[in-house]
């Protein structure tokens, strides 16, 4: 009747199912306006269901809407409710959707950089962490968070980053975000038509961020010591994003000599330094970098993230914010995220509390510095020395870079488009140049989420590529 059927097999129950496709028919026309309903009991027989179901959907369909009942006359389909959707399908099932999602992972085995080993996430020391911020919550746990974040995090936070970082900032200085994107975001909207200098090259995302604002960018090159804040091109500018621990592509780490000429310069163009710290604690030579901060905590903003160290999907990310612009961005983060998810930074407070993260951070190190040796041997034995090793001191990827042939600077663009027909997938640092086309010969090598096996595969098909 109506045309109305009924899947057994749906997960759908018949009441469900009457009342969805009695709705698709009265808005897609098929039941019109002012057509008298058929009774309960005829209904009931004709669709050989029970009486109770029908009308228990007849009710709901009434109180929103699609229904109304004359005293003495019967139900009618009320007017003016047909709508022509221009995409009408029916439930996609839990089996479908697995191999129809447009989004689902390819099977090409990446090698691009920053993704940390999965493998290593301590899942139980940081269940034991969350389980306890939920069932120990105090009834104002359990109420909205503050703006700046959780104040025993930042406390956390504050002790972390002294004890590993030398950085000494109290906990009323720090502010929790929601990754490091969001506080690089949060910084350039300090500004009106803000002026960025920025590292070329440089993450995409990080410019996405930037040009997403209508931020004006100003590009500096670098070179492997990082920023050359010499060529900077314009006399004023709002922000300085760099990354002097560990440049992200190149590698290097800023030297002491350009840390100070890139304190003069922010200080000429009257700019604030954002400085992203994003994978130092990960160095096999010597001891971690100072950050740039320590020497001029007055006017860089350090960022840093738990997104490397310990997984991107906790997103929570922090900024040590100089006293100059302490409260606008406090006032900012107000505006843009009023309260912040607590049990997971109640659990990242306990994780850092109780050792976790130093001992992840540890077994991390480990991990990475064996993959690092290991990669950097079997580049040795494979294709040295038509490729040098470059970057590969901190971090959890690395550069090699084609040596000159006759003279002149190998292009690594067909090297990228070989590995690729083999499922091998590697990004230049090319890729990641917005201005100056610089280091052509120079592939990365993202080893933090590879295992050997992989890592080997992928320099034999260098090496063959190469040689053939």
């Amino acid at each position: 009747m109506y045309g109305i059927t009924f899947d057994t097999r749906s997960r759908l129950s018949q009441y469900r199912q009457l009342v969805d496709q009695l709705r698709e028919k009265i808005t897609n026309g098929t039941l019109t306006g002012g057509t008298r309903l058929a009774s309960t009991r005829e209904l009931s027989e004709r669709l050989g269901i029970a009486r109770g179901i029908v009308l228990e959907a007849v009710d709901q369909l009434k109180m929103e809407g699609y229904l109304t009942t004359a005293h003495g006359s019967g139900t009618f389909i009320r007017e003016g409710l047909v709508w022509d959707s221009l995409s009408r399908s029916g439930p996609i099932s839990s089996i479908e959707a697995r191999h129809t999602h447009q989004d689902r992972p390819s099977p090409v085995l990446s090698f691009a950089p920053g993704m940390p080993d999965m493998t290593l996430f301590p899942r139980r020391a940081w269940l034991s962490c969350y389980h306890y911020a939920v069932e120990y919550a105090s009834l104002d746990d359990l109420g909205y968070n503050r703006p700046s974040g959780d104040w025993n995090l930042r406390v956390a936070i504050s002790s972390h980053l002294y004890e590993i970082k030398g950085i000494t900032a109290g906990p009323e200085r720090i502010i929790v975000t929601a990754g490091a994107s969001q506080a690089i975001a949060m910084l350039a909207s300090l500004f009106d038509s803000p002026r960025i200098v920025m590292e070329d090259p440089q993450a995409p995302f990080i410019r996405r961020i930037f040009d997403g604002l209508g931020c004006d960018i100003v590009y500096a090159p670098v070179d492997e010591e990082g920023i050359r804040e010499d060529l900077v091109t314009c006399d004023k500018a709002d922000l300085i994003y760099v990354t002097p621990t560990h440049q992200f592509p190149v590698g290097g780490s800023l030297s002491a000599e350009r840390r100070i000429a890139l304190l003069a310069k922010a200080r000429s163009l009257g700019a604030w330094i954002i400085e992203d710290d994003f994978d130092s604690e990960f160095r096999y030579d010597g001891n971690p970098v100072t950050p740039l901060q320590v020497m001029a905590n007055e006017r860089v903003v350090y960022v840093g993230t738990f997104s490397k160290t310990v997984s991107p999907a906790l997103r929570i990310g922090f900024m040590v914010v100089p006293p100059g612009i302490q409260a606008r961005i406090k006032t900012l983060k107000r505006r843009w995220d009023f309260w912040n998810e607590g049990f997971q930074q109640k659990a990242m407070a306990l994780f850092i509390e109780k050792g976790y993260l130093a001992r992840h951070l540890a077994r991390a190190h480990r991990s990475y510095r064996r993959k690092n040796a290991f990669l950097k041997e079997c580049i040795t034995q494979r294709l040295s020395p038509r490729w040098r090793i470059t970057g590969s001191t901190t971090g959890m990827h690395l550069v090699i870079r084609r040596c000159a042939q006759d003279g002149k600077t190998v292009d690594v663009s067909p090297f990228k488009a070989a590995l690729a027909k083999q499922g091998l997938a590697v990004e230049s640092i090319h890729d990641y140049c917005q201005k100056y086309y610089a280091f052509p010969d120079a592939l990365i090598i993202a080893f933090g989420n590879s295992s050997e096996a992989e890592l080997t595969r992928l320099v034999c098909a260098i090496d063959d590529i190469d040689k053939s």
